[in-house]
């Protein structure tokens, strides 16, 4: 079953392309609303976008918790950060009573949503593993060595 749920996560086309379609909507959905004009028209839809958006990224979350196979791993990695601070300023303020101005820092996290597209951009996942690969060698480096002060 995880084995499924992880294949489908990260190889299924259409679950990629509609997990990206879906950050696309949310950003345009933010910038929409950010008009006084169109918000007072539009609101309602752009809430009930935003409301089905975080179940969906939500469940999305937990899957990939679930089948990851070193879940504190992922937690702190980058593309697992991200995928927590774009769900998160949704659930705060039902957990927590919050001040409107930290409200409305916390509402322009949503942009974080854009960064999980990071998630399907080959480009990215390239440089991401040089930096690993760089990173691990710099260190071995330098503990190999022996300096003298």
């Amino acid at each position: 079953m995880k084995h499924k749920i992880d294949l489908l996560l990260h190889k299924n086309k259409a679950v990629i392309k509609f997990i990206y379609g879906l950050i696309i909507l949310n950003v345009v959905c933010l910038i929409l609303e950010s008009y006084e004009e169109l918000d007072a028209k539009y609101g309602r839809i752009f809430q009930l976008i935003e409301m089905a958006s975080v179940i969906i990224f939500t469940i999305e979350y937990l899957l990939r918790l679930w089948v990851a196979k070193k879940r504190f791993k992922f937690v702190l990695s980058p593309l697992g950060l991200i995928d927590l601070f774009a769900i998160l300023p949704f659930y705060l303020p039902m957990l927590f009573t919050i001040d409107f101005r930290v409200l409305r820092i916390l509402r322009l996290f949503r942009l974080v949503r854009i960064f999980k597209l990071g998630r399907f951009s080959k480009s990215l996942k390239t440089i991401s593993e040089v930096l690993n690969c760089f990173d691990r060698n710099w260190i071995r480096s330098l503990t190999s060595r022996h300096y003298c002060f």
